[in-house]
């Protein structure tokens, strides 16, 4: 762990990349980087993310890592800071967001379902703390059940204070935890290039039009 935080630390210093401060709420906006450590049977791994732009309950992000496409698979969205979708699958309806937002402030047993793509079913669990950036985080325990051919589980571990998941307990037992976010830059433009995000480009132009 400690050679993965080094590791991540050269990377930022060397891109210029804002680190926010330890004694702060996490300040997440469009420039932001999110680095994750991902620790499986048998090995480990890391990756990161990009906030791209973001709308009242929706953020866009870009993963980077080895197997990235370099097409509209590598973008997906997390609405609410809860419920993840990826930029090549159907979105969930207005009433879904809806729904997804009506669970801040995050209440252990309330529950959502959702219909659109494959149907999913989101329920809040216990309040948990979260370790990061040198102190440690209010959070809750967020349990998703992903239906369609094969049904997935997976806990999440979302942030009380800033809409967002830092960790990931998949059903096979993998594990991903978030360790470090970078400052939003300042320079970060929000315009989004509907071309490139598939059908997460509804969100984008419903909003506009």
């Amino acid at each position: 762990m400690l050679r993965s935080a080094l590791t991540i630390g050269a990377l930022l210093l060397g891109s210029g990349a804002a680190i926010a401060a330890p004694d702060q709420t996490i300040p997440l906006g469009p420039g932001s980087y999110i680095y994750w450590t991902s620790a499986y049977e048998g090995g480990s791994d890391r990756y990161q993310e990009q906030l791209i732009a973001q709308l009242d309950d929706v953020q866009l992000f870009k993963t980077m890592n080895e197997y990235s496409e370099g097409d509209e698979s590598d973008y997906f969205v997390l609405f609410s800071g809860i419920y993840f979708t990826l930029c090549d699958t159907e979105m969930p309806t207005m009433d879904e967001r809806i729904a997804l937002s009506n669970l801040w402030p995050l209440t252990p047993g309330a529950v959502v379902e959702i219909k659109s793509g494959d149907g999913a079913k989101i329920e809040v669990g216990e309040p948990t703390q979260y370790f990061l950036m040198g102190r440690t985080h209010p959070a809750h325990a967020v349990s998703g059940t992903y239906y369609g051919d094969e049904e997935s589980s997976e806990v999440l571990t979302v942030l009380d204070d800033v809409k967002i998941t830092v960790g990931i307990h998949w059903d096979e037992g993998s594990k991903d935890s978030a360790m470090l976010v970078t400052k939003p830059n300042a320079v970060a433009s929000t315009e989004v290039d509907t071309d490139l995000i598939g059908t997460c480009a509804d969100l984008w132009n419903t909003e506009t039009e």
